[in-house]
């Protein structure tokens, strides 16, 4: 058995450490070479060997005599929850009164600031000058003094068949090259792992629910090499003629004997990488709209995968409905959902661990049951939030339903009803060409904000191509979340989620999620307009909506919507009962 993390002992011998090179305040990120967005557990561990809060978003400050973690709304509940009684404090960024790290460290002049340099992306040091840190920093590598346990991964990575893309390796090197041009530089390096994934046609395991792996990839106008761990390599390597193989950590060396202009991405590229690089030039990845776009092969699988996925959310639904005065569990219900996706020969990955929340759980936004802890679900309970999603040979996926488990009051319809009407207000946009997540947020979260409520997150965010089921450049969110790419103008054929809620302390957390398609709308001598197509075909609960709160155009989406769901859904069940309870979730209201 492993023994206990001693937190309190590791940041004394931490401040040790930090007081012997002079430092006053270390910033320590769950954060990876490539600043994705969540890391491997070889590098989560960092973070987690002095704090007890070990969910994805959150940085550690720690200083000579304190130590903190700043997290988004998300998690909130999860980090006080996870902190109570330690000595680490929990500083709820996105609150008025709380000061970024940033700030924090310049206020209390904590001067010179620690960061390990291989762990911050170059657009860092952008940050740092806003405050006036930039030449206030030290490079302090925590595992130089910290023995990492975790391994690194070492699973082969695997090709996507030709079949499931729009584009050959080939062209989209080529469109690389061409950026060389445009861009006046001799090569290019790709350090963000979904960049490579797409770039290559290939697909790893290194980090849980992502389809990634771990390399860097750089492109000149005669070379591609590739910069991973040869282990990963497969025998049947398809692109073994065109792309040379080099191991993982020399990428240093062989940038400092490069003396050409080389572009990198200063969102994903990390400050050591920049400071291997003779004449680098710094923009955002090229790749990163052009993998957003989905071409006509990506878009029809992801459809075709969407029905399946649909489906199996129903069948969850249904045996909620036959089970809840049953004492099941959480994670019984969501391993009954998992379960399902993964029978699917075509289903190879959970896109993320399923969330299956009852009552006041579901207001962590990101909580997941476990084996060992989880909560009772039956009818004394009220709702149950699942937020779940998978990775097909042909999509990922996303979606959220809200599940009753007993008699709803008047405060769960009307909660219920107000995030669908959050929903389909975004759903229903029709907007110019040139519209940003940024603009349109408001649709969502104005059906909030006249009641005095508001969700602590985005209202949705970009989704891959069996690739990261948060994808930038475009998401719905109407402020600028720091090292987030989020605010990039639609193009149709991407993908976004719209997912609004309801989450009330104590209480209940309700959400509603669906992916929307970007599709043209319309041409006038005014302009080019684009509207969203719902791609995910699940009933909502009848039950829990107040029809009186919906006006006509409200209640057209949804009966037209309703009735898709029943025609598309239909034809995949066997069992009478079921297509019986289809009925009733999609009966016209």
């Amino acid at each position: 058995m492993q023994e206990p993390i001693n937190y309190s002992n590791n940041l004394k011998l931490l401040r040790e450490k930090m007081a012997e090179r002079g430092i006053k305040a270390l910033i320590i990120p769950n954060a990876d070479p490539h600043n994705s967005e969540e890391p491997s557990a070889e590098y989560s561990e960092i973070r987690n060997l002095f704090s007890a809060y070990h969910e994805p978003a959150g940085t550690l400050l720690v200083t000579e005599k304190e130590s903190f973690i700043y997290t988004d709304g998300r998690f909130w509940e999860a980090a006080k929850i996870a902190l109570k009684g330690k000595e680490t404090k929990v500083q709820e960024l996105g609150k008025e009164n709380v000061l970024p790290i940033e700030e924090y460290i310049k206020e209390n002049s904590l001067f010179p600031v620690g960061i390990d340099y291989s762990l911050f992306p170059i657009s860092y040091l952008e940050h740092l000058k806003g405050y006036s840190l930039a030449d206030k920093i030290v490079d302090f590598k925590v595992t130089d003094y910290f023995k990492n346990t975790v391994k690194a991964e070492s699973e082969k990575i695997f090709k996507l068949d030709d079949s499931l893309l729009s584009t050959t390796f080939d062209q989209r090197i080529e469109r690389q090259r061409e950026n060389l041009k445009l861009y006046d530089a001799e090569s290019i390096l790709f350090s963000s792992l979904d960049d490579i994934a797409y770039l290559l046609g290939y697909r790893g395991k290194d980090i849980p629910y992502c389809t990634v792996f771990y390399s860097y990839l750089y492109i000149s106008l005669k070379e591609v090499v590739l910069f991973i761990d040869k282990n990963k390599i497969p025998e049947d390597f398809s692109l073994k003629d065109k792309v040379e193989i080099k191991d993982y950590s020399s990428i240093f060396s062989f940038l400092k004997k490069r003396n050409e202009r080389i572009i990198l991405d200063k969102k994903s590229a990390n400050i050591k990488l920049f400071n291997s690089v003779k004449k680098p030039k710094l923009i955002d990845s090229p790749v990163i709209l052009e993998k957003s776009i989905k071409g006509e092969v990506e878009i029809k699988n992801t459809i075709k995968y969407h029905l399946k996925d649909g489906y199996y959310v129903f069948k969850l639904m249904y045996y909620i409905e036959k089970n809840r005065r049953k004492n099941l569990d959480e994670y019984h219900y969501a391993s009954y959902l998992d379960n399902l996706r993964l029978s699917d020969k075509n289903c190879f990955s959970l896109s993320f661990p399923t969330i299956a929340a009852v009552d006041k759980n579901a207001v962590m936004m990101h909580y997941g049951p476990s084996e060992k802890i989880h909560s009772p679900v039956s009818c004394k309970n009220k709702l149950l939030l699942v937020d779940s999603g998978g990775h097909y040979y042909g999509a990922t996926t996303d979606i959220t339903r809200t599940f009753m488990l007993s008699k709803p009051t008047k405060e769960i319809i009307h909660d219920y009803t107000l995030t669908l009407k959050s929903q389909i207000a975004l759903s229903t946009s029709v907007f110019m060409k040139g519209s940003s997540g940024h603009t349109l947020d408001i649709k969502a979260r104005e059906v909030m904000w006249k009641e005095g409520l508001d969700y602590k997150c985005g209202t949705g965010h970009g989704v891959g191509y069996i690739l990261n089921v948060h994808e930038g450049p475009i998401g719905f969110r109407y402020y600028i979340r720091p090292g987030v790419n989020d605010t990039g103008i639609f193009y149709p054929g991407q993908i976004i989620t719209v997912e609004p809620g309801v989450y009330k302390t104590g209480k209940y957390g309700i959400r509603l999620e669906n992916e929307l398609l970007v599709v043209e709308h319309r041409k006038t001598d005014q302009g080019t307009f684009f509207r969203f197509m719902t791609i995910t075909y699940c009933p909502y609960d009848p039950r829990l909506i107040d029809p009186s709160m919906l006006n006509k155009e409200e209640l057209e989406f949804l009966n037209s919507y309703n009735k898709e769901v029943y025609k598309k859904l239909s034809k995949q069940i066997k069992d009478k009962d079921e297509l019986e309870f289809l009925k009733f979730c999609t009966a016209r209201i």
